[in-house]
């Protein structure tokens, strides 16, 4: 009876090492990723740190570092604003109804809302003039070519209308820029009181960079586009967007 019940614990204490074993086996997979679902890849790790999980949409941390800093332009000064899912918000509704989306844009509030929006203003050192950027993410690249759209159709019918403030611009269609690295662009000018306000809004897969400045329409070098902001701005959102 004696040797019977050494060897029943004997045979027990194998069965659990090995049980031990096999659990140990398993937490181990999940921790190097050796076929475990669950493991955490070095390119995964990548992708969340910047803020684009698996190659998706940017989200707001991701399109912040898509915009252009000193470091890209260091011949110009920065204004940083705040960034999130909204930058502005929706005054009175623009009369007509057709040029809304032109009220949008000036009000930093578009339709389709994007998923994350960030926004800047840039200006030479030796120069005053700024250019306006703001970037919008979007989910699907489908509702950024929406906003586009929406613009688009919006100058071709919207020559003037009756703003937030009570003023009465007009506007005017541009003609189509170069996209650049982008996918498309269309470009549209505001005009109150002598001063001009330009748009060039450009669509890069699924995220929208809109970029807007001012001068009096008197002035010679009036709608200049600032190309060196705007390419270094587009160039940096396509490398970061994984859309060049």
């Amino acid at each position: 009876m004696r040797v019977d019940g050494l060897r029943r614990v004997q045979a027990v204490v194998v069965a659990l090492a090995a049980v031990a074993l096999l659990a140990g086996c398993g937490s181990g997979d999940e921790a190097t990723g050796d076929g475990g679902s669950g493991a955490v890849t070095e390119d995964s790790a990548k992708g969340t740190a910047s803020g684009r999980p698996n190659d998706g949409p940017l989200n707001a941390a991701a399109l912040e570092n898509a915009a252009v800093t000193e470091a890209d332009l260091p011949e110009y000064t920065f204004t940083v604003f705040k960034q999130g899912t909204v930058l502005g918000s929706k005054g009175k509704p623009a009369k007509p109804a057709a040029c809304q989306p032109m009220e949008d844009i000036r009000l930093r509030s578009p339709e389709p809302a994007p998923t994350a929006a960030a926004a800047r203003s840039v200006h030479p050192k030796t120069d005053t003039k700024a250019t306006d950027i703001t970037l919008y993410a979007y989910a699907k690249a489908a509702d950024a070519e929406e906003l586009l759209t929406r613009v688009r159709d919006a100058a071709k019918s919207c020559t003037g209308y009756e703003d937030d403030m009570g003023l009465n611009p007009t506007v005017t269609a541009l003609p189509v820029p170069d996209p650049g690295p982008a996918d498309e662009a269309f470009a549209f000018k505001r005009e109150s009181s002598g001063t001009a306000h330009w748009y060039r809004v450009t669509r890069s897969g699924s995220n929208v960079a809109v970029f807007s400045w001012q001068s009096l329409v008197a002035h010679k070098s009036a709608g200049e586009a600032p190309d060196e902001v705007i390419t270094a701005q587009l160039e940096k959102l396509t490398e970061t967007a994984g859309t060049g």
